[in-house]
């Protein structure tokens, strides 16, 4: 069994501070057979606990961060917790805390990470069609940034609108509470199917929100399978990690 380097992970071109450090965990390494082949991050998706418990912990060793990562069990809600807190369920992590590493899995979803523009917060934020349209973006930002202080995102990989189909309930759900939605559908060539770019809905979600600096999204999970995860691409198959912390600033 072969753990990864750190140079193979992704390492996001994003500066919202001196303080702020984001990282995305890719397949490479050689812990988990098929079909989660590679570097298995999930403990819900079938792997052997004990693989992804190896795995974890190369994570935790190439951060050497003061604090555990805070990995969460993820449900597709909205709740959005602070770093240490007992009960991990749920779809977003936030720490002020320095070397504390925040963390969300995904295999298609989106994960956004959110930083205050003064280095004093971070969050992630797991955002499938479900938790983005409970409102679970917002959540991460009210957590980091309760009085509307600047913040900055990133959305990491996620599968793309040419990628991902949906039915007219996912359309619905979206467009019937905010027709500002729209422009993340297009029309699929099935009937009462659609071309949906959770990035791109995300997008409209945030400058709603008043986040002006969003970078990243163009990264799609069923296009590049050789780095990543993509459930829908794949059916079984691994979860693949975005973290966020704080360091000292450079």
């Amino acid at each position: 069994m072969d753990s990864p380097e750190r140079d193979q992970w992704l390492w996001p071109d994003w500066h919202p501070h001196p303080a702020v450090r984001a990282a995305v965990t890719t397949r490479a390494g050689n812990i988990s057979p098929k079909p989660w082949n590679g570097f298995n991050l999930g403990l819900n998706c079938g792997d052997q606990p004990a693989r992804v418990e190896q795995a974890r912990h190369c994570v935790e060793k190439h951060l050497d961060a003061d604090h555990p990562v805070a990995w969460l069990w993820q449900v597709h809600g909205k709740r959005v917790i602070r770093a240490g807190e007992q009960d991990s369920e749920a779809d977003g992590v936030w720490t002020d805390q320095q070397r504390w590493p925040c963390v969300v899995l995904t295999a298609d979803c989106l994960p956004v990470l959110l930083a205050r523009t003064d280095g004093t917060a971070v969050a992630a934020v797991h955002a499938g069609w479900r938790g983005l349209q409970a409102g679970i973006v917002g959540e991460g930002l009210a957590s980091i940034a309760p009085n509307g202080e600047p913040v900055s995102a990133w959305l990491g990989p996620a599968i793309c609108g040419k990628c991902y189909q949906v039915g007219d309930e996912v359309y619905r759900a979206f467009v019937d509470s905010n027709a500002a939605f729209k422009p993340a559908f297009q029309k699929d060539a099935t009937p009462h199917h659609w071309r949906f770019s959770v990035a791109h809905a995300a997008m409209i979600e945030l400058a709603a929100l008043g986040v002006t600096d969003v970078q990243g999204g163009d990264l799609c999970t069923a296009c590049d399978l050789n780095r990543f995860y993509s459930y829908r691409k794949e059916g079984e198959t691994g979860r693949f990690a975005s973290l966020i912390w704080l360091d000292e600033g450079s």
